[in-house]
C-alpha cells in the first residue's frame, strides 16, 4: 500500500494515540477521516484541522462505533465520499479499573462493547469492501492481552479477544486484506492512573522509559505499508513482554 492519496479511517481519532496517528497519516499524504464520540467532537475537529495542513481531505464524524448501525454507517459514509477505502485504524477503546470482587455487569459489558465491539463492527463492513478491493486493517490492542494486570479483568479479556480476532480476520479476509494489530504497553497512561503503579511498569520496560503516540503511530504506518505481513500483533512496549517473560 501507498500511503499517498489512500483513504484511512481512524476510530477514536480525536485524542491520544488517535489523533498522533491520523496526523502521522496525514503527514505522509493520506487522507483521512477522524471518527470520534460526540463529546470529543471539538478535539476531532481541532485534529481534523492539523492533519488538512498536510494539504490533504480529512473529516470528522461523530459515532458510536460499539453499534453495528453506526459502525457500518460510518464506513459507508467513508466510501460514499471519498469513493475508496484503503486503511481502517480500529482504534477505538475503553479503559476501566474493574477488581474482581466489585465488577458489575455493566463494567463487563462496557469493557467488550469498548473494545471488542468497536473493532469487530467497524471491520466486518470494511473488510467486506476491501475484500473485493484490496486493502489493509490496524487494530490497536494491548500488552495486557498477553501480561494481565491485576484488578483489570474486563479490560485484559477485552483486548486478548481483539489479538483472537485480527488472527481470525486475517485469516477469512486473505489475501486481498491484510489485518494486524499494534499492542502498546507504557505509552499515555490514563490521567488518572496511579503513579506508583506508573513508575513500577516503567522500571518492568526493558528500555526504562514510557513510549510516546509517535511511537504508535509509527508502527501503524508500518504495518500499513507492509505488504507481506498479515495476522500478527506487534508489541510497541519497550521491552515490557520480554522483561515479563524473564522473571
Amino acid at each position: 500500500m501507498t500511503l499517498r492519496d489512500s483513504v484511512a479511517v481512524v476510530t477514536g481519532g480525536a485524542r491520544r494515540l488517535g489523533r498522533a496517528t491520523a496526523l502521522a497519516l496525514a503527514r505522509a499524504g493520506c487522507h483521512v477521516v477522524v471518527s470520534h464520540r460526540q463529546p470529543a467532537a471539538a478535539a476531532a475537529e481541532q485534529t481534523v484541522d492539523e492533519a488538512r495542513a498536510f494539504g490533504v481531505r480529512a473529516e470528522a464524524y461523530a459515532a458510536d462505533v460499539s453499534d453495528p448501525t453506526a459502525a457500518h454507517g460510518l464506513i459507508d459514509h467513508v466510501v460514499a465520499t471519498f469513493g475508496r477505502l484503503d486503511l481502517l485504524v480500529a482504534n477505538a477503546g475503553a479503559f476501566r479499573r474493574t477488581p474482581l470482587e466489585q465488577a458489575t455487569a455493566e463494567d463487563w459489558n462496557a469493557m467488550i462493547h469498548g473494545n471488542l465491539d468497536t473493532a469487530f463492527f467497524c471491520a466486518q463492513r470494511a473488510g467486506l469492501y476491501m475484500r473485493e478491493r484490496g486493502g489493509a486493517i490496524v487494530a490497536v490492542t494491548d500488552v495486557a492481552a498477553f501480561r494481565p494486570w491485576a484488578g483489570y479483568g474486563a479490560y485484559c479479556a477485552a483486548k486478548s479477544c481483539v489479538v483472537a480476532l485480527v488472527e481470525e480476520l486475517a485469516v477469512e479476509l486473505a489475501p486481498m486484506v491484510r489485518v494486524n494489530g499494534i499492542a502498546p504497553g507504557p505509552v499515555l497512561f490514563p490521567d488518572d492512573f496511579d503513579p506508583a503503579a506508573r513508575r513500577r511498569e516503567i522500571e518492568r520496560t526493558l528500555l526504562r522509559r514510557e513510549g510516546t503516540p509517535g511511537d504508535v503511530a509509527a508502527a501503524v504506518l508500518f504495518l500499513a505499508q507492509a505488504d507481506y505481513i498479515t495476522g500478527t500483533v506487534l508489541p510497541v512496549d519497550g521491552g515490557r513482554l520480554l522483561f515479563a517473560r524473564d522473571r
